[in-house]
Parts: structure tokens; C-alpha cells; sequence
């Protein structure tokens, strides 16, 4: 946790106007967000970005992210040490499924683990087993419920990276943070605009090079 908060806090400080950092549930959220106020990694991040955090209670999602856009929208007009705002959402949540953070308010989307649904829920393991009894397994071997399971991560993550790129000279940066994303499996399920672009790092090191030369590259476009 402390890592990613690292991580984190090295993105705030070189990406402009907004920043969408998606967890895989409401309860791993919290967790970060605690242990971040305990460590002062919060403090850190709002030296160039105020936090906001999605609530559970969709009905109070609008009023977060109009206070979202209206800080972003005054840090650039400002122009001060603090750059914008970082929005910590949830897969599955409000934010990933129903808004756009096309241009300032989302030129960032960091995706943090693989949001794979519960294995343990009812639901989930009855049409697992319904999908495996009906049809054969495919030509890697896998069960069709398995299938299933991972198609529906897959599709979470692509609802919520594809929030922030909405027109034709949209440009945002898009962080995966976990090994997982390297696998040939996960990235074949990637949309092909994602997939073709997508870039491997061994140490944030070379991220953090690369994400400057990505923002300069874009100044001159609207």
C-alpha cells in the first residue's frame, strides 16, 4: 500500500489536471485511504492535488464530482502549486460506469489489481457451474464458467479505463498496476486502441521518465 502511495504521489506530481485512480472495491479503497492519512501519504498528494473519494451512496456521486471539476477547472485557471485533483473510485461504482472524465478531468486513469468479482457469491459460482455443465471447455482447456469470470473482470476494466478518452483529441495517460496486465490473456482482452500503445515497465523508474515526454508532447494540442 505504501508503494502504491509512492507511486502515486510521483503521478500527482507530473500529470496535470485530473487524476482517476480506480480500486477494486469499496472496502480495499478505505483500506488505502487509511493507511495513506496514517503514513501522511495523503498530505503529500494534495501538495499538487486535492483528493476527493467516490461515496457508496451512489446519490451523493454527483455532488463529488462537481466539486471534482469545479477544483480542477480553478487550478488551471489559478495556475498555482496545486495542479488539480485525484478522484479515488471504485469498479463497478458510479464513476466508472455512468461519467466521462474526458480532457483536465481525468488525463490520468490509474487502474490498481484486477477487480475479478467474488468468487464466493452464490450467484456468480451457480452460473459458473451452469456455464461449465453446458458447454465444453475451449481450446486452452479452460472451463466456460472460468471464461465467464475473467470476461467479466475484463469488461470492468475497460468500463473504467475507457472514461477517460471520449473525443478524437482526447489524450490520457493509462497506468495498470499489476503484473497480471502482462499476460497474454489479459491483454488480448484489452480494447485494440489500449492494447497497440500498451508499453511494459520494470521499475516506475522508466514510467515516470516516460510520463513527462507523454504531457509535453500534448501542450500544443487543444
Amino acid at each position: 500500500i505504501e508503494e502504491l502511495g509512492r507511486v502515486l504521489c510521483n503521478v500527482c506530481n507530473v500529470v496535470p489536471g485530473g487524476i482517476v485512480c480506480f480500486f477494486p472495491s469499496y472496502d480495499y479503497e478505505k483500506a488505502v485511504h487509511s493507511a495513506w492519512e496514517k503514513s501522511g501519504t495523503i498530505q503529500k498528494i494534495q501538495l499538487k492535488k486535492r483528493v476527493f473519494r467516490e461515496p457508496k451512496r451512489s446519490g451523493l456521486a454527483e455532488n463529488v464530482l462537481a466539486e471534482y471539476t469545479t477544483c480542477i477547472q480553478r487550478c488551471a485557471a489559478w495556475q498555482g502549486s496545486v495542479t488539480g485533483a485525484l478522484l479515488m473510485s471504485v469498479v463497478g461504482g458510479k464513476m466508472s460506469e455512468g461519467i466521462n472524465f474526458s480532457d483536465d478531468l481525468g488525463r490520468c486513469v490509474v487502474m490498481v489489481g484486477l477487480p475479478y468479482p467474488n468468487i464466493n457469491s452464490p450467484e456468480l459460482k451457480e452460473k459458473m457451474n451452469y456455464l461449465n455443465s453446458h458447454f465444453p471447455p475451449g481450446q486452452d482447456g479452460k472451463q466456460a464458467g472460468q471464461v465467464h469470470y475473467e470476461n467479466l473482470c475484463m469488461k470492468a476494466v475497460n468500463q473504467s479505463i475507457g472514461r477517460a478518452i471520449r473525443h478524437r483529441n482526447d489524450y490520457a495517460s493509462i497506468l495498470l498496476l499489476d503484473q497480471r496486465y502482462l499476460r497474454s490473456s489479459v491483454t488480448s482482452m484489452l480494447p485494440q486502441w489500449i492494447s497497440q500503445h500498451l508499453q511494459s515497465a520494470e521499475n516506475f523508474v522508466s514510467v515516470m521518465k516516460a510520463l513527462p515526454k507523454f504531457f509535453n508532447s500534448h501542450k500544443t494540442k487543444p
